[in-house]
């Protein structure tokens, strides 16, 4: 069902680096309709002992932007659906630094559900600090399967 070559499996692609301002992140907070202080107040930021305003939690999916990266082409005639993720945490991304983020294809595999067939291809983003450590690490998984299948 999936065609993939085995090469690609582990292998970091580098998917730029981003500069995080507080006006970002202050857009992001407002368009999710999450005002806490931390988000949004310089003061209470570092009242709570932070340098900066931090980002929420999910600032990290719009770094990555709306696709699955690396993209892995998809057989003629397949469909594909988003299937979760998973966010850990290892630090906050604040206002005024620059981030890079790199991202692989962890896993592909096939398995049959109710529907049929399906290939599975799990990916993983590292969001990593000027100082190379990481920060926030995304795991997404992608079901690819037949329209003609019904669920």
């Amino acid at each position: 069902m999936i065609h993939f070559d085995p090469q690609l499996l582990g292998k970091e692609v580098e998917l730029g680096t981003f500069p995080v301002t507080a006006e970002a992140i202050r857009a992001f907070a407002e368009a999710v309709g999450d005002l806490n202080p931390l988000y949004l107040d310089r003061a209470a930021a570092r009242q709570a002992g932070y340098p900066e305003v931090i980002a929420p939690p999910t600032f990290c999916m719009h770094l990555r932007g709306g696709r699955m990266l690396p993209e892995v082409p998809l057989p003629p005639g397949m469909v594909s659906l988003h299937a979760g993720q998973e966010l850990e945490f290892y630090d906050e991304i604040l206002a005024g630094q620059t981030y890079t983020a790199t991202a692989k294809v962890t896993e592909v595999y096939e398995k049959t559900g109710r529907s049929g067939p399906l290939g599975v291809i799990v990916r993983e983003m590292t969001i990593r600090n000027a100082a190379g450590s990481p920060v926030v690490v995304l795991r997404e998984r992608q079901i690819i399967r037949s329209p003609e299948k019904k669920i």
